[in-house]
């Protein structure tokens, strides 16, 4: 048990510090820190690199005081200053070293002077002196002293193998050349292996050999090298992390721009609708036809809209008609019977068309042709809005409502007509019945000429009354 919450604990603090956020500060606070790490371990190995060079040339500068006193002051002293120099001087009363002799031990000296080796010193030549002990040289040295000779201006010659440190090694040789004494002196000595020198030949070469620094020569380096690890760790981390977000980030960012893509093509087909709803919107309320919307879902069904042209007709105000049901345009003299017509059509969801004797806000009547049909925004039977038409035919009503009563005073002079005709048909019978009991007919016949006159003067006048109707209706 105890166990398990251990696991799920460690669990939990892994997942705390695998956070992008708690990665970011570990990541920036390594960063800040490594500075101080650096300077800290430079600090310490250049105190120590210091420390092992001051030593090592304090070391060299007392090996070559001593070797100076011991073989040259000290043997000058014992033969009362007469020297003899010979590559054999330990062996010679007053002898003292050569020069090739002198470079050569005192390159023992340097190699003494460094305790780990690092620095070493040789005086290399392929013609060593018969009776003195020489070292087979190796690739370098040969290298080195084929290149001097073939090219006599060359001043070093320098080989680098690792990076520096460790195991690593640096060898510069650089030529040793024949002077004027050294050909005298080598060319008539008896253990010269060769004895046909000339000035500036090459004789050998003098080779420095550094080794790497090891890594407790600078101090606290492991320590460095040990953060410098712990940093590319957690950079290493930092970069998963933020790889991981970065992936995030691209789907992320891939969403967003097919979202603002649909966002952009979705806002150009509302802008043509708007646009399309503008137009419409337009029309509708320029329209010279009165357009009105009732909300059948409100209580009393009120008006939500009217349009121009409906204020124009009945004279009421959008702030006067919006909010109200349109009953307000009914009257005393508005058909009770075309009421229910419309009524009707409003309970059963249905169209309606019909004429209205309607009044306006000053109290004025007009004549309405009303046409209403029904909006369903949904499946549901019941209307959810009324749209209304308005269309004064008051002035229509009246030009109809004229040859009507043309008609009539026509239909007068018809009627006087037919009656003047009724009266000269019994003239005209009475005056066949006088003709068949041949009584005297004169005061007769003048009677029925005097109907027949009168009537057709009615007849005449019916005609022309007739006429200008027909020419008043034809013209217009």
């Amino acid at each position: 048990m105890r166990l398990g919450l251990l696991k799920l604990g460690s669990s939990g603090v892994l997942r705390r510090l695998w956070q992008p956020e708690t990665v970011l500060w570990l990541l920036l606070a390594s960063l800040l820190l490594l500075p101080v790490m650096m300077v800290s371990a430079m600090s310490e190995a250049t105190l120590a690199q210091m420390r092992l060079q001051a030593d090592e040339i304090s070391t060299l500068a007392s090996g070559i005081r001593s070797y100076y006193a011991d073989n040259v002051i000290a043997r000058l002293q014992a033969a009362n200053g007469q020297a003899v120099y010979s590559e054999n001087y330990r062996n010679v009363h007053g002898g003292i070293p050569i020069p090739a002799t002198l470079s050569i031990e005192l390159g023992a000296l340097f190699d003494n002077a460094h305790s780990d080796g690092r620095i070493s010193y040789a005086f290399v030549s392929d013609y060593p002196f018969a009776k003195r002990f020489s070292q087979p040289l190796d690739s370098f040295e040969r290298g080195a002293l084929q290149a001097f000779r073939r090219d006599p201006e060359r001043k070093t010659f320098s080989q680098l193998r690792g990076n520096g440190l460790g195991r690593s090694r640096y060898r510069l040789a650089t030529p040793v050349t024949m002077r004027a004494a050294c050909v005298r002196c080598h060319n008539a000595h008896p253990d010269s292996p060769k004895r046909d020198w000339k000035v500036g030949d090459v004789r050998g070469i003098q080779e420095v050999s550094v080794r790497g620094l090891q890594a407790e020569g600078f101090g606290n380096l492991t320590g460095l090298f040990a953060y410098v690890g712990l940093v590319g760790v957690v950079s290493l981390g930092a970069t998963t992390v933020f790889q991981r977000q970065s992936r995030k980030l691209t789907r992320i960012n891939s969403q967003l721009l097919e979202s603002s893509q649909r966002e952009s093509s979705l806002a150009a087909r509302l802008a043509d609708q708007l646009q399309e709803l503008s137009i419409f919107g337009s029309v509708v309320d320029d329209s010279i036809v009165g357009v009105t919307i009732a909300d059948m879902h409100q209580p009393d069904a009120p008006l939500i809209y009217v349009n121009r042209a409906f204020t124009t007709i009945t004279g009421y105000t959008r702030e006067l008609a919006v909010g109200y049901n349109c009953r307000f345009l009914q009257g005393p003299d508005t058909d009770p019977a075309e009421l229910g017509r419309l009524r009707q059509a409003l309970s059963q969801g249905q169209s309606y068309t019909g004429e209205l004797l309607n009044y306006r806000q000053d109290g004025t009547r007009f004549w309405n042709r009303l046409t209403l049909y029904p909006l369903r925004l949904g499946e549901s039977d019941v209307p959810d809005y009324y749209v209304a038409n308005q269309v004064d035919v008051t002035d229509l009503k009246q030009q109809a409502a004229l040859p009507l009563a043309e008609l009539r005073a026509v239909q007068d002079c018809v009627d006087q007509a037919h009656g003047a005709l009724a009266e000269a048909e019994r003239f005209a019978g009475a005056l066949r019945d006088l003709l068949d009991r041949d009584r005297p007919l004169a005061t007769q016949a003048e009677a029925f000429v005097l109907a027949e006159q009168r009537a057709h003067g009615q007849l005449s006048q019916l005609v022309q009354a007739l006429q200008k109707l027909l020419d008043r209706h034809l013209l217009s």
